[in-house]
């Protein structure tokens, strides 16, 4: 009988420790943050003392994550941010240094901090992952709208120049965005890269884009994997989408636009290319297709006037 008193204490005693271990989710504290060691000089930024995605957690105010940290003589750099501000109804903003290239979103889930970023380059370095994107019938998965502030025009978008790759989700209902420009260099835009942007009314794709991922376009409020809104065509509407490729790049699903926009909006496609836009099983799904409008002094035919053209102007001179 005290073998068996013994055991039961010893598994309480031991079912406590598990618990907790598990809520402490990180491994050392520092200035008010909390980090978790993912490899040998990495560290993510991660959740407190409290339990797994409970509300009113550690953080509020304004919080400026650092580039660098060092513990116990050891040096890390932050490269990721983990589910750490889940529920932060206080937190006001989150600064995130350029060593940053992993942000899990259930990190920011219900959590409505602005957030800041040294550029845009910084922004689009960082690899999003998401596992879900539903409405409050999931609270657990909710994503808030952000702010992001980067120093740089996000109303009007540009994707810097040092980017080859849009990845996934990387602004995934982000509040301002009006228009979207994807120059010469990307070759991919990832899923969900622009889902939920409300506000977006006018995308240019530039003419070297071969895949777009689902969801890439697709504005509507109650965006989610069953799409019970997608259908109605009347919602969320981009006016105007202007894609420079000869070759229609592969979309990956008709949901990578919405339906409201395949409806309403006007694709503007290179003219030699228009039958093969028309006959694709996605792109064909817009209503109104019509070649890009001229532009005096566009001689290489990308819808405006640059120094391309110059070059343009250049070859045909030489080359005929």
């Amino acid at each position: 009988m005290k073998i068996k008193h013994f055991n039961s204490r010893l598994l309480a005693m031991s079912i406590a420790l598990m618990a907790t271990m598990s809520a402490m989710a990180y491994d050392f504290e520092q200035d008010g943050i909390y980090y978790s060691v993912i490899g040998p000089s990495q560290v993510s930024v991660d959740m407190g003392d409290q339990e797994p995605y409970a509300y009113g957690n550690t953080y509020s105010g304004n919080v400026v994550i650092p580039s660098t940290v060092v513990h116990d003589n050891v040096s890390y750099n932050v490269t990721a941010v983990a589910e750490a501000f889940f529920g932060c109804v206080d937190l006001h903003s989150v600064t995130i240094p350029a060593t940053i290239t992993e942000l899990y979103w259930d990190g920011f889930t219900e959590c409505a901090a602005n957030i800041f970023v040294p550029d845009l380059e910084t922004w689009c370095r960082i690899n999003f992952h998401i596992d879900c994107a539903f409405t409050c019938h999931e609270p657990r998965f909710v994503v808030w709208s952000h702010k992001l502030f980067t120093g740089q025009d996000i109303e009007h978008l540009v994707i810097p120049s040092t980017v080859t790759d849009v990845h996934d989700y990387c602004f995934y209902k982000t509040e301002l965005i009006r228009s979207v420009e994807i120059p010469d260099q990307v070759t991919t835009i990832g899923k969900g890269a622009f889902a939920g942007c409300l506000d977006l009314k006018s995308v240019k794709i530039g003419p070297n884009v071969t895949f777009i991922g689902n969801h890439a376009f697709d504005v509507t409020s109650s965006f989610m994997y069953w799409f019970e809104s997608w259908c109605e065509p009347d919602n969320n509407i981009i006016n105007d989408v202007t894609c420079l490729a000869t070759v229609p790049p592969t979309l990956e699903a008709k949901e990578c636009f919405t339906m409201g926009t395949y409806k309403h909006s006007t694709l503007y496609v290179p003219a030699q290319s228009i039958r093969a836009y028309c006959t694709d099983e996605n792109w064909g799904r817009f209503e109104n297709i019509l070649p890009i409008p001229s532009v005096p002094g566009d001689v290489d035919g990308n819808g405006k006037t640059d120094i391309g053209d110059v070059s343009a102007l250049i070859d045909m001179i030489l080359n005929g």
